[in-house]
């Protein structure tokens, strides 16, 4: 069914990539954080991305900056075609990519058998490794202690006081647990910041592109897993080991790795607790909960 805003999407389309012809344009109702429109060109699908949380150009171009980065070793990634800074009648930016085939694994996951779900498993394993295996360019990626203490900073800022446990006694714990760490295996890894089923496509079972580098940055690799957990392995725990297996085959794992996952998990729970204080209240205090009871482990 046609929208209002399908003949500006399909204006923004055709300025954006003149090459194209289009053929049809139908929204897509997909996603979170955008709205989305599929458009038949004679230069193949095209999917249009109508941001509605962050609308800051600057980070789209981080995303598609990272995205690029990762498809230059070998991870399956979307291609954008066009970024639109701002366009007036929609007050906002506009992304075009080429649109991919599949269905993502969350919509595919409750239909599957445990071998099903543990060859997702072993693929996400191998691609997030490989993904974890990508330094930055340069030295200008923070150290382990300065980012996770600048981010805690951050968040902790954000969070509502009166549900977490004592500010001080969060930061304590974390320099504690910073100093547990081996320094030598502290080196920044292209991380993807938003792993799980949604953001996983699947063709003919298996993983077959890693969607949305929105929140990808250059950080400690394990700052991966506190979403992969709690998303993925909490409900399925037979996935874990399998996911870990083909991990270490393309990413070698520290001896420490379980102390740094145990971090993310922390660094997770209060970033989750910030996010649904601004977008869905009623799910901040069980992250906030989840702060109060890694802090209750580590005193």
């Amino acid at each position: 069914m046609p929208t209002d805003l399908d003949p500006v999407i399909r204006r923004v389309l055709e300025q954006a990539c003149p090459e194209a012809s289009i053929l049809s344009l139908r929204q897509l109702l997909a996603g979170y954080s955008s709205k989305h429109w599929v458009a038949d060109t004679d230069h193949g699908r095209l999917l249009v991305k109508l941001p509605q949380r962050d609308r800051d150009p600057e980070h789209l171009r981080e995303l598609m900056a990272s995205t690029r980065i990762a498809a230059e070793h070998g991870i399956p990634v979307v291609r954008y075609r066009a970024l639109v800074p701002h366009d007036p009648t929609v007050d906002g930016p506009v992304l075009i990519q080429e649109f991919q085939d599949g269905d993502t694994a969350a919509d595919l996951w409750d239909a599957l058998d445990q071998s099903q779900r543990e060859a997702l498993c072993h693929d996400l394993g191998d691609l997030v490794g490989r993904l974890h295996s990508i330094a930055p360019s340069s030295g200008d990626a923070p150290n382990l202690r300065s980012s996770v203490e600048s981010e805690l900073d951050a968040l902790l800022d954000q969070s509502q006081a009166d549900l977490l446990a004592d500010a001080a006694a969060v930061r304590a714990a974390t320099a504690t647990a910073l100093s547990q760490l081996d320094d030598s295996a502290s080196t920044p890894a292209l991380t993807h910041g938003d792993l799980w089923l949604p953001n996983f496509l699947v063709r003919d079972g298996r993983v077959s592109c890693v969607l949305d580098f929105e929140h990808a940055r250059f950080q400690d690799r394990f700052r991966d897993f506190g979403k992969l957990d709690e998303h993925i392995f909490d409900a399925f725990p037979a996935g874990r080991p399998v996911f870990l297996a083909a991990y270490a085959a393309a990413c070698p794992l520290p001896d420490d790795w379980e102390q740094r996952v145990d971090l993310a998990h922390l660094l997770h729970a209060l970033s989750m607790h910030v996010y649904f204080r601004r977008w869905s209240p009623q799910w901040a205090p069980e992250y906030a909960q989840q702060v109060k009871e890694w802090l209750a482990g580590h005193s």
